[in-house]
């Protein structure tokens, strides 16, 4: 259960623009709701590009929008596309995509006619396999800039109001008003930490398109404590990135103090260091920015929030050591729950078949397991296929549910099934939490 996937674009050839006039609000209201699905603590919505029916991430962290794969057997136009050369997370080599204008948006009464995004279809980005739904691309800054957005993560809607000044005359008294500052389409926000007794004012990179709650970079005076362990944080464009997993005492954003929060340290070495704007600390998330529902206001590069029923729960993390992720699919049959039974004449004996129907269920597998840690310990090996988890088929699970009970209660056992080269093996061990 990857925690994050971490995609950043970086022009290294061409340029971007963005219109407001080509955008439509087709709507009798002042607001257009958004439903949005939260897996892995990233916020995923339905959208409409050029006809095509596709599942974005919605990322206030990327500068630009990136399509990466479409539906199977869908194409898709592009319109004035250029060749260019970007830079992310993880790339360890040029990676070329086309920069294409004039396409269509639209994600419900919202119809931008003059988008701008990036293709890159040449790049396994797999993200269907470590979120287990069939992520095309990513929703960039050029999405939220042109209207005042609320994130609602308690009841999972995104909204976007037509007039600024009268929502923010009602929301004055109930939200927090945090200044942010807007850097090369990116809103940086600032808080307070507290780590080994000692205080420390960060500026941090707003970024719903991470799932971990803080990423801190490590430099002479942002240090990890001696409790960490290394750990898989996520994917970019090319490869997997890895860093140290700790916690720090204290969060606090304006007058919201958050303790015990986890915190990733991720390697350097798989980040491009030119995307990194001054004096940048780090990354705000998923995991905390869930805890609260936002306003974002870029125009006046003011942000506010207010706690919601998320706040209080507890910062945890797998405790089992192993990343599962989908590896393609079993045609299982099943008697349908509405089954009829049918009358057959055999030999002139009448018989009675019921009836089945057959789908297609998900196959996981273990892509990573963490040194040391309890899977490791028993055994358990990258390329084993599950079959069972606690008694329970691995079809009928998904990769949130797994997510969920590898972060449930420390000591709880854990019993897994899984087929090794055409063997059979069971394997046991119970959670172990160590930070």
């Amino acid at each position: 259960m990857a925690k994050i996937f971490f995609l950043r674009i970086l022009i290294l050839y061409g340029a971007l623009s963005f219109a407001q006039d080509s955008i439509v609000w087709n709507s009798k209201k002042d607001k257009i709701k958004i439903p949005f699905e939260l897996s892995h603590n990233l916020i995923i919505i339905d959208v409409v590009f050029n006809g095509v029916k596709l599942k974005m991430i919605a990322d206030t962290g990327a500068s630009k929008s990136i399509v990466f794969s479409l539906p199977e057997n869908d194409s898709l136009e592009l319109k004035e596309a250029n060749l260019i050369t970007i830079s992310g997370a993880g790339i360890s080599e040029k990676v070329q995509g086309y920069l294409s204008k004039k396409n269509t948006l639209k994600v419900k009464g919202y119809l931008d006619y003059n988008f701008e995004a990036i293709f890159v279809f040449n790049h396994d980005i797999s993200l269907v396999n470590k979120l287990g739904i069939p992520i095309n691309g990513i929703l960039g800054s050029s999405f939220f800039k042109n209207h005042l957005i609320e994130i609602d993560y308690q009841r999972k809607k995104i909204i976007l109001y037509k007039s600024n000044k009268e929502k923010i005359k009602k929301i004055s008294k109930k939200y927090v008003k945090s200044v942010v500052e807007i850097n090369r389409e990116r809103p940086y926000v600032f808080i307070k930490t507290k780590f080994d007794n000692k205080n420390m004012d960060l500026k941090l990179l707003f970024d719903t398109g991470l799932g971990d709650g803080l990423w801190l970079f490590e430099n002479d005076s942002i240090k990890s404590n001696p409790n960490f362990f290394l750990d898989f944080l996520g994917r970019g464009l090319s490869g997997d990135i890895y860093g140290k997993k700790s916690r720090v005492d204290e969060v606090k954003l304006e007058i919201n103090l958050l303790e015990d929060v986890l915190v990733s340290y991720p390697d350097l070495n798989f980040l491009d260091k030119s995307m990194i704007v001054k004096n940048r600390n780090g990354s705000l998330g998923g995991e905390v920015l869930k805890r609260f529902n936002w306003i974002l206001d870029y125009e006046n590069q003011d942000f506010y929030f207010k706690k919601n029923d998320l706040f209080s729960k507890p910062f945890n993390y797998n405790m089992s050591g192993i990343e599962v992720q989908h590896s393609g699919f079993q045609l299982i049959k099943e008697k349908s729950s509405d089954a009829v039974a049918t009358t057959v004449i055999n030999y002139g004996k009448e018989l009675k078949e019921d009836n089945f129907k057959y789908e297609l269920k998900p196959n996981f597998e273990i892509y990573a397991v963490r040194k040391d840690s309890p899977a490791d310990k028993v055994g358990l090996l990258v390329g084993d296929k599950i079959i069972k988890i606690n008694n329970k088929v691995a079809y009928k699970l998904s990769i949130q549910s797994i997510t969920d009970l590898f972060q449930s209660d420390e000591g709880k056992q854990i019993t897994i099934v899984v087929d090794r080269k055409g063997e059979i093996l069971t394997f046991k061990f119970n959670l172990e939490k160590i930070l």
